[in-house]
């Protein structure tokens, strides 16, 4: 409501006149339906030889729904034609009020319409928001609130951090300039295309509108054009708390792997993990939001590299966990030795086990040693003194082996702790190195899309 005052009070102050009105009269009526003295079909200045000038404004009471997925904008505004028709000169003093449709169909009247839009309709609630103005002189003022859709090819690949121009562009259907020329009103104190200040859109800032001229050259002659380009930024606030500052999180997050023993390998894994797909799930969101372009747009380059940093984690884990398991796999004994060993200790001192006869030998074990008793000194053949020493042998050779498991063990230990010392050593360098190169990125990404861009 304030902006329909405000709209017409700027109208009705540019002349004293426009303050009253004469409503429709018979006498009025009777020259539209008369064929002889009025043709509806014809233009003012037909039989002239000369175009019609048609000046238009707009004001702009309403932006909204820039929409990025679909490349458009919604526009409530009022729209004004005035142009003259000498035809309906008058002797009131003040301007005739047409406020029927049927009645303004029977005058001539431009055929204007939008060549970029995508669905436009009149506002009806109340009652139809037209009205025309029909002055003494012949001069015509026709003003009408209008809803519309308007198509805008964005150029996203600064998104989210981009700024826009759209245009709507303003034709006559079926007169060329040679017949209709549009031209935009110029009046003091007043802008041909003004805005209601109080215009606040969500996720966009309207910063301009400037007006041009976009007459074009077809196989049917000349055509009169006029644009109204709305300059347009985009608020980064909105996408700072909902994408960047977000994704920046986890992005840090995922760094508490540094900090993880590297022993943690289920809960080093799981962290990272639990980071890249969820970066992954805010950038499918993202994507949904937008259309499909062949071009890197400025959220992909962040999704992307926020991606490589948390990629870039569970890299650092791979290295880290294949540094420490390699010390230990060169100290590793080969299969062979170990079953060769075991094999000559086991097997070497039942064969000359199974020589001897039950009566002979007596075996007992005490504190884990197997100790073989023979039964008494006078029957020492050479058969047990063969036995003997081969069980002297066999100890011999369980010594030696308990001695290399021991130094196995030790090698073992040592390995280990090399190996985790190297682990430790690349994690406490990551520590440094992630937040220094992200802290680089964003210098660089943001200097380079709001700056140098």
């Amino acid at each position: 409501l304030m902006g329909l005052l405000l709209h017409l009070l700027m109208w009705w102050t540019v002349r004293a006149e426009d303050v009253t009105f004469v409503p429709l009269t018979r006498e009025f009526l009777d020259r539209l339906r008369n064929e002889t003295l009025y043709n509806r079909y014809a233009t003012p200045t037909q039989y002239d030889g000369i175009p019609t000038n048609v000046s238009l404004s707009m004001f702009i009471e309403g932006m909204s729904s820039f929409s990025a997925q679909t490349m458009d904008y919604h526009l409530d505004m009022y729209f004004q034609q005035e142009w003259y028709d000498l035809r309906l000169e008058h002797n009131h003093t003040a301007p005739i009020l047409v406020k029927d449709k049927k009645v303004f169909r029977e005058m001539w009247h431009p055929d204007v319409y939008f060549a970029n839009a995508k669905s436009a309709s009149f506002q009806v609630v109340t009652d139809d928001n037209f009205l025309v103005w029909v002055y003494p002189d012949g001069r015509v003022w026709y003003d009408t609130r209008i809803s519309i859709v308007v198509s805008c090819n964005m150029d996203l690949w600064k998104y989210p951090l981009d700024s826009q121009q759209c245009p709507l562009r303003v034709l006559s259907y079926a007169y060329p300039e040679s017949v209709l020329r549009l031209v935009w009103s110029i009046k003091d104190d007043f802008l041909p295309v003004d805005r209601n200040p109080e215009i606040t859109m969500p996720d966009m800032q309207l910063k301009d509108i400037r007006t041009g001229y976009c007459n074009g050259t077809y196989a049917t002659g000349v055509w009169s054009c006029m644009t109204a380009v709305f300059y347009v930024e985009r608020e980064v606030m909105h996408h700072v708390m909902q994408t960047y500052l977000p994704t920046a999180l986890i992005v840090v997050i995922s760094w508490f792997n540094f900090w993880l023993d590297v022993d943690s390998a289920p809960a080093r894994v799981s962290l990272s993990i639990t980071t890249l797909l969820t970066i992954s799930t805010q950038a499918n969101a993202v994507k949904l939001a937008l259309p499909e372009v062949s071009y890197m747009k400025a959220i992909d380059v962040w999704m992307g590299s926020c991606m490589a940093f948390v990629f870039g984690v569970m890299i650092e884990f791979t290295i880290c966990h294949f540094a420490k398991n390699r010390e230990l796999l060169r100290c590793e004994p080969q299969p062979s030795l170990i079953v060769d060993t075991a094999l000559s200790t086991l097997f070497g001192a039942s064969r000359d086990i199974d020589d001897l006869n039950d009566e002979d030998v007596g075996i007992s074990s005490q504190e884990n040693h197997t100790a073989l008793n023979l039964l008494s000194p006078e029957r020492s053949e050479p058969r047990l003194r063969s036995f003997s020493a081969n069980v002297n042998t066999n100890e011999s050779r369980l010594v030696t082996v308990d001695i290399s498991r021991r130094a196995l063990h030790w090698t073992r230990a040592l390995r280990n702790l090399r190996g985790r010392r190297i682990a430790q050593r690349i994690d406490e360098r990551c520590r440094t190195i992630f937040p220094v190169g992200f802290l680089l990125f964003n210098l660089g990404y943001w200097t380079f899309y709001l700056l140098y861009s």
